[in-house]
């Protein structure tokens, strides 16, 4: 995994990041591994010598035997723990950091899109109003990422969070946030829990549902709008196909890490389009990431940051632009211009 394998025009150009961040962590973490292997085999080799020395001292040796004697057993024992432990050492995964050097990576890579944000009071105040919106349950989270920057004329600003200090709670929680490119006089609401759109359109008698003319999207995720002008101006075809992307890619509820179904809603409001997904989980996966598993991890965060600049084409109707998720073909001209 020394090499990164370009597959869509968000990952286009990522190959020189991963080689910079994670290849030599990589490359250093098959060194130690080898290392580690060489050692314990050579240690071993010597134990099960002298293991067969013993052996034929026992059968050489009369009177009581060989290991009949105190000493010499507690050699044997020595030898044979001291086997144990080497294997145990050689088969122990050692903890590389690569989650760290993937996300230096993708950070890099998308550099001149988004930066990491210090002003966390602004996240705070974005997921405060989320939970006073109700989108988002209310109870405490932690901001764990915060990146903003801009793409044409809209604002961009990407929130990771976590909620739940208990085992069967615990919720990673992604927020996406752009700027409309116009006045909105409506308002458009989608979940993927329906109930949740129910309770607001108790709360809200103007609401009323509307649906798009695609079966896929409409099994997923239901909609609400207080006018259906607003809804048909922003949610798109386009947009449509970028929310099924990203829920494919970050909201499956077949991912493997998932503690239960994944929920993902947007809200277009007060100028901003929000896209939320939470990610129930079993409990804080802290593991180091093996080198196939830091691949996979850079994909999914290649997605996540090529989501925003994708919703702010979709809003723009920019209908010449490729979309960030599309195949990246062999074929394409070198000269071509692509913006993720």
């Amino acid at each position: 995994m020394l090499s990164f394998i370009e597959k869509t025009l968000a990952e286009q150009g990522f190959a020189t990041c991963w080689r910079l961040e994670v290849a030599p962590l990589i490359e250093r973490f098959g060194v130690s591994r080898r290392r580690r292997l060489i050692s314990a085999s050579l240690i071993t080799g010597i134990a099960a010598g002298i293991a067969i020395v013993v052996l034929a001292l026992h059968t050489q040796i009369d009177s009581a035997g060989f290991l009949d004697q105190p000493m010499n057993r507690a050699l044997v024992l020595a030898l044979v723990g001291l086997v144990v432990i080497c294997v145990w050492m050689a088969l122990l995964p050692a903890q590389p950091a690569f989650g760290d050097a993937v996300r230096r990576a993708v950070e890099l890579h998308f550099a001149s899109l988004l930066t990491a944000d210090d002003n966390t009071a602004f996240g705070e105040v974005v997921l405060q109003d989320l939970v006073t919106d109700g989108v988002l349950p209310g109870r405490e989270y932690r901001l764990t990422a915060h990146y903003a920057g801009t793409y044409g004329d809209c604002r961009l600003r990407m929130i990771e969070a976590v909620a739940g200090g208990h085992r069967h709670n615990w919720v990673e929680l992604l927020v996406f946030r752009v700027s409309l490119p116009t006045a909105a006089s409506g308002e458009v609401y989608a979940d993927s829990r329906a109930d949740r759109l129910e309770s607001r359109m108790k709360a809200a008698p103007a609401l009323r549902p509307w649906h798009v003319k695609n079966d896929q999207f409409d099994g997923i995720l239901s909609i609400v709008t207080s006018d259906i002008d607003t809804a048909e101006r922003l949610v798109t075809d386009s947009l449509v196909e970028t929310m099924l992307r990203v829920q494919e890619h970050l909201a499956n509820p077949l991912a493997k890490r998932r503690g239960g179904a994944p929920r993902i809603a947007m809200q277009a409001a007060q100028g901003s389009l929000l896209m939320v997904i939470e990610m129930p989980v079993s409990g804080r996966h802290t593991a180091s990431l093996s080198p196939t598993a830091a691949s996979a991890s850079a994909r999914e965060l290649i997605v996540r940051f090529a989501t925003l600049p994708a919703l702010v084409d979709d809003l723009h109707g920019r209908v010449d632009t490729p979309p960030a998720f599309a195949p990246l073909s062999v074929t394409d001209d070198p000269q071509q211009t692509v913006t993720i």
